[in-house]
C-alpha cells in the first residue's frame, strides 16, 4: 500500500525519536523487572519445597490470603504500582504529541528534537483527546466484563460448550473492533485539529476511508505479531546471549511499528483530505 510506504519514509525521518522511545520502553522494562524480582520472587520463595502435598499447598494459600492486606510491604508495592499507572497515563499523551509533531515536514518544524518540541506545542489538545479515548473505551469495557466473565468462568471450570466459547469470542472481537474504531476516529480528529485547525472534515475523511485505515492497521499489526513470534521462538530454542539480545531488542521494533502505523494513517489522511 502506498500509505505504508509513505509512512516508512516518515519513520526514517523520526529515527532519533525512535531511539528515545526505545530507551524509554527499556527503562520501564528494567523497573518492572526489579519490582517483580523484589516483590513476587520473595513470595514464591515461601512456597513449600520440595513439591508440596495438598495440605501444605492449602496452608500456603490460607496464609497468603490472611496476611496479604495486613503486611506493610504489600501496601508499599501497591502504592508503587498505582504511582506507575498514573505516571504512565501522564507520559503517554506527551509521547503521542511528540510523535504527531514529527509528522510535519522539516521546514515547518522548530529547531530541536521533534519529540520534545511536540510535547511542548501539542500536549494540551493531545492530552484532551487521549483521556476522551480512555473514557470512550473504558465505559463499554466495564459494561462488557460481566458478560464475558460468566462464559469464561464456565470454560475454566471444565465446560466444553461451543456456544459458550462463541459468545465469549463475539464479545471480545466486538470490543476490539469498537476500540479500534474509537482510536482511528480520534486519531483523524487530531490530524485535522493539529495540522489544519479543522477537526470535523477529518472525521468525514476517516469514515469514508475506514477500509483503507483498517487495512493499514491489520498489515502492520500482523507484521509486528510475526516478528514477536519469530523472536519468541528463537529465544525459546536458542537460550543464552542471543535470546537476551532479542528480548531487549523487541521494544525497539515495537516502537518502530507504532510510529509507522501513525505515519501511515497520517499519509492516508493527508492524501484524502
Amino acid at each position: 500500500m502506498p500509505y505504508i510506504r509513505n509512512g516508512w519514509s516518515s519513520v526514517k525521518r523520526q529515527f532519533p525519536s525512535v531511539i528515545i522511545l526505545f530507551l524509554y520502553q527499556l527503562l520501564w522494562g528494567v523497573f518492572l523487572y526489579r519490582l517483580v524480582n523484589t516483590a513476587v520472587v520473595q513470595v514464591l520463595h515461601r512456597f513449600p519445597d520440595p513439591h508440596p502435598h495438598e495440605l501444605s499447598r492449602i496452608l500456603f494459600m490460607i496464609e497468603g490470603q490472611s496476611r496479604f492486606w495486613q503486611t506493610p510491604e504489600v501496601h508499599h508495592y501497591i502504592w508503587i504500582l498505582i504511582g506507575m499507572v498514573i505516571l504512565r497515563l501522564l507520559l503517554t499523551p506527551l509521547i503521542h504529541a511528540g510523535i504527531l509533531y514529527g509528522l510535519l515536514p522539516a521546514e515547518e518544524r522548530a529547531a530541536g528534537l521533534p519529540l520534545f518540541r511536540g510535547m511542548q506545542k501539542f500536549w494540551k489538545p493531545v492530552t484532551l483527546f487521549y483521556f476522551l479515548e480512555l473514557i470512550l473505551i473504558l465505559i463499554p469495557t466495564v459494561l462488557l466484563l460481566p458478560k464475558v466473565y460468566a462464559p469464561l468462568s464456565i470454560l475454566l471450570q471444565g465446560g466444553s460448550q461451543i456456544s459458550v466459547f462463541l459468545i465469549s469470542m463475539t464479545y471480545i472481537i466486538g470490543w476490539l473492533g469498537y476500540s479500534w474504531f474509537i482510536r482511528q476516529t480520534l486519531l483523524f480528529l487530531q490530524f485535522g485539529y493539529l495540522f489544519k485547525g479543522k477537526a470535523w472534515p477529518s472525521l468525514i475523511v476517516c469514515w469514508k476511508h475506514l477500509t483503507a485505515g483498517l487495512g493499514i492497521s491489520i498489515v502492520l499489526a500482523v507484521s509486528c505479531s510475526i516478528l514477536f513470534i519469530l523472536f519468541g521462538t528463537i529465544s525459546w530454542i536458542m537460550t543464552g546471549l542471543l535470546a537476551l539480545i532479542l528480548q531487549q531488542a523487541y521494544p525497539f521494533f515495537r516502537t518502530v511499528f507504532k510510529i509507522w502505523k501513525i505515519s501511515s494513517q497520517y499519509s492516508l489522511w493527508q492524501q484524502k483530505s
